[in-house]
């Protein structure tokens, strides 16, 4: 077989192994997170049972960052204490030993595996209706697709390691730091601990098992970085002293463990298990994660207290923007933090309107808009705090309530895009400055006129969201009021469009500036779409 097929057959390995662990997670994750969510405090209350906890579902959903994310979720929204979350985060790292158990089987034929779990998960799909049978399809063939993925790798990237010219290229290039900048990296690029050490084992021949230790020392630095790059956004300053711990305790072990490279330990093990590269990565991957984990478990409180240090509160500009904290300690949070999360959607409408038209008055006007990119770029962090806080929440609230949620967070996305469409027009902005593009003055009453019937629509919307904080229910009346502003504005952009090309008709060319009038059109067209999807989904709540 050529290396480039072997190449290609690795990286569909790969693929399908991230791919696996992804739906297979995902499964769990809606499943769990609302389960859990109710009993968090009571479990908390012991280190020893949230050690536990957090290991448990480490290795039942295979996916570190997912469970860093939940506990995060749960000490922003105070279901769990900072200090508390110290042990469920050292759980994570045992449960990432142990789901390193499943990586022995890749010394077996894992076809009996992938296949019954993919043709159980199949039948599921196909014959059970219901929302948790499906949940149940999709576990199983994700697992399925993970030993695949795992079969796929092993294989194939242990024979382009055994071709001739790799294999003197790796021998050539496999001093100990190569191989730890390796590990590193592959760990962060795939956020995957099981993928690194399958690639990292396949390396063993041409590189030394010693070098290829330390490279698995880096990879639990490696996934914990990623699980930082992945959780930190928009989260609350506890949640980031949480899930910086869980760096600095992936660090701590690479230090720890980095002294056995000059002992002969690792060199006695890899021959005692019959020159078994994985299965000894394996088990020193379990000790490292394990052993410290344990010895820092008395310290939580002490360890909580470390990293107020490290990680300081400090208030950001764009704070100003957000109304939204999440109550803590409440015995219904969704009584309480839905109405709060409805008043900073609100917000976030109005925002987003002054901003538009700040925008559009400096377009039409010819000024220099430079000065409002923080404004944009601090709306955009805003929007993802109040959807983190959403999904946080999510897991705190019941089943009868997940579909407000969730309506309520397809809202804030279509707030994302609201946001995207001022980055455009902040972009055309910037074009006319810059390429001294013009804007003729009826083009520029057009497009004022334009806005101020979606000033209008805007106003609709923010006063649906009223009537839902005043706990009324949206009629058709009012959702007929609110999409006849959506028809005004769309006509009003269709008639000028037209006499634009009425104009072309007659003297065989367009007016000057047509070219950023019509994008600036076509952007007041979409925002104007989005508004209606808004509309439609603050009437199903």
């Amino acid at each position: 077989m050529s290396v480039v097929s072997l190449v290609v057959l690795t990286l569909a390995g790969l693929g399908i192994l991230l791919y696996g662990m992804s739906i297979f997670s995902r499964a769990l994750e809606t499943t769990l997170g609302s389960r859990f969510g109710k009993n968090f405090s009571s479990i908390a209350t012991s280190p020893i049972r949230s050690y536990l906890v957090g290991g448990g579902l480490t290795f039942l959903t295979q996916k570190v960052t997912l469970v860093c994310g939940m506990i995060m979720g749960f000490v922003d929204v105070g279901t769990i204490s900072q200090r508390q979350s110290i042990a469920f985060i050292l759980g994570i790292s045992f449960g990432s030993a142990l789901s390193m158990i499943l990586m022995m089987f890749q010394g077996f034929d894992l076809t009996l595996f992938l296949t019954l779990f993919c043709i159980i998960g199949a039948f599921c799909a196909l014959f059970i209706r219901t929302s948790r049978g499906q949940k149940v399809a999709e576990a199983l063939i994700g697992f399925g697709m993970l030993f695949l993925g795992i079969e796929l790798v092993g294989t194939y990237s242990t024979e382009i390691f055994q071709i001739e010219s790799v294999y003197n290229f790796l021998s050539a290039i496999g001093h100990p730091l190569v191989v730890i900048l390796i590990g590193f990296l592959i760990s962060l690029l795939t956020t995957s601990t099981f993928a690194s050490l399958t690639v990292l084992g396949a390396l063993v021949g041409p590189i030394s098992i010693e070098s290829a230790f330390l490279g698995m020392l880096a990879i639990a630095v490696g996934s914990g970085l990623s699980d930082y790059i992945y959780t930190v956004a928009g989260q609350s300053v506890e949640a980031k002293r949480v899930v910086t711990f869980h760096v600095l305790f992936r660090v701590f072990s690479f230090v720890i463990f980095f002294p056995l490279y000059f002992s002969p330990v690792i060199t006695w093990l890899y021959d005692g298990l019959g020159e078994n590269a994985i299965l000894t990565l394996i088990i020193v991957h379990m000790v490292q994660m394990t052993i410290p984990s344990l010895i820092l478990l008395p310290f939580s409180k002490p360890l909580s207290s470390l990293m107020d240090k490290i990680v300081r509160a400090k208030k950001s500009a764009e704070d100003n923007y957000s109304e939204f904290i999440l109550p803590d300690n409440v015995v219904n949070v969704f009584s309480v933090g839905f109405p709060s999360l409805l008043k900073s959607t609100r917000r976030l409408l109005e925002i987003n309107r002054d901003l538009n038209l700040q925008l559009l008055t400096r377009i039409t006007e010819k000024k220099d808009i430079r000065g409002l990119s923080g404004k944009l770029k601090g709306f955009e962090k805003v929007i993802k705090i109040t959807s983190n806080t959403t999904i946080r929440m999510s897991s705190k609230v019941g089943e009868s309530e997940l579909p407000k949620i969730n309506n309520l967070l397809n809202i804030l996305n279509d707030i994302s895009y609201l946001a995207d469409r001022s980055s455009k027009l902040y972009s055309i902005g910037t074009d006319i400055v810059k390429k001294n593009k013009v804007l003729g003055d009826q083009q520029s009453r057009s497009v004022t006129k334009i806005f101020d019937e979606m000033g209008a629509f805007y106003q609709q919307d923010i006063v649906l969201i009223e009537s839902l904080l005043n706990g009324q229910n949206i009629d058709n009346k009012q959702l007929k009021s609110a999409l006849e502003c959506n028809k005004r504005v769309f006509s009003l952009c269709q008639k000028n469009k037209k006499s634009t090309f009425s104009e072309y008709r007659k003297t065989g060319h367009y007016p000057r500036g047509s070219d950023t009038y019509f994008a600036l059109i076509n952007i007041l067209e979409d925002i104007n779409a989005d508004l209606a999807n808004i509309s439609v989904k603050l009437g199903i709540i």
